[in-house]
């Protein structure tokens, strides 16, 4: 049985596929697929957002956290990064 994600977002699992087991890169990829740098995204549907949460959860607890989210962390919180993003990026989450 396939996932949501594998199902529906085949190019995007081959996308996190290729920076597997690289924290730095993979966090990048993840950033790119979280966040709206062009505008006007529908954003994922919540089954799909639950995959890539889980799957960077895996990611972490395997290979690491990305240095540049561990600095985050220490300089104010896990999730800075969302106040860190310029004013024209929006985290693409959709129903």
């Amino acid at each position: 049985m396939l996932s949501l994600l594998e199902n529906d977002f085949p190019h995007i699992v081959k996308r996190l596929h290729g920076c597997w087991g690289d924290p730095e890169s993979f966090d990048l990829m993840f950033a790119d697929l979280m966040l709206d740098r062009r505008g006007g995204r529908a954003g994922w549907p919540f089954d799909a957002w639950q995959d890539l949460v889980f799957l960077q959860e895996i990611h972490d607890l395997a290979y690491g956290v990305a240095k540049s989210r561990v600095l985050n962390a220490a300089s104010g919180g896990a999730r800075q990064e969302q106040d860190d993003c310029p004013a024209d990026y929006n985290w693409i989450y959709g129903e």
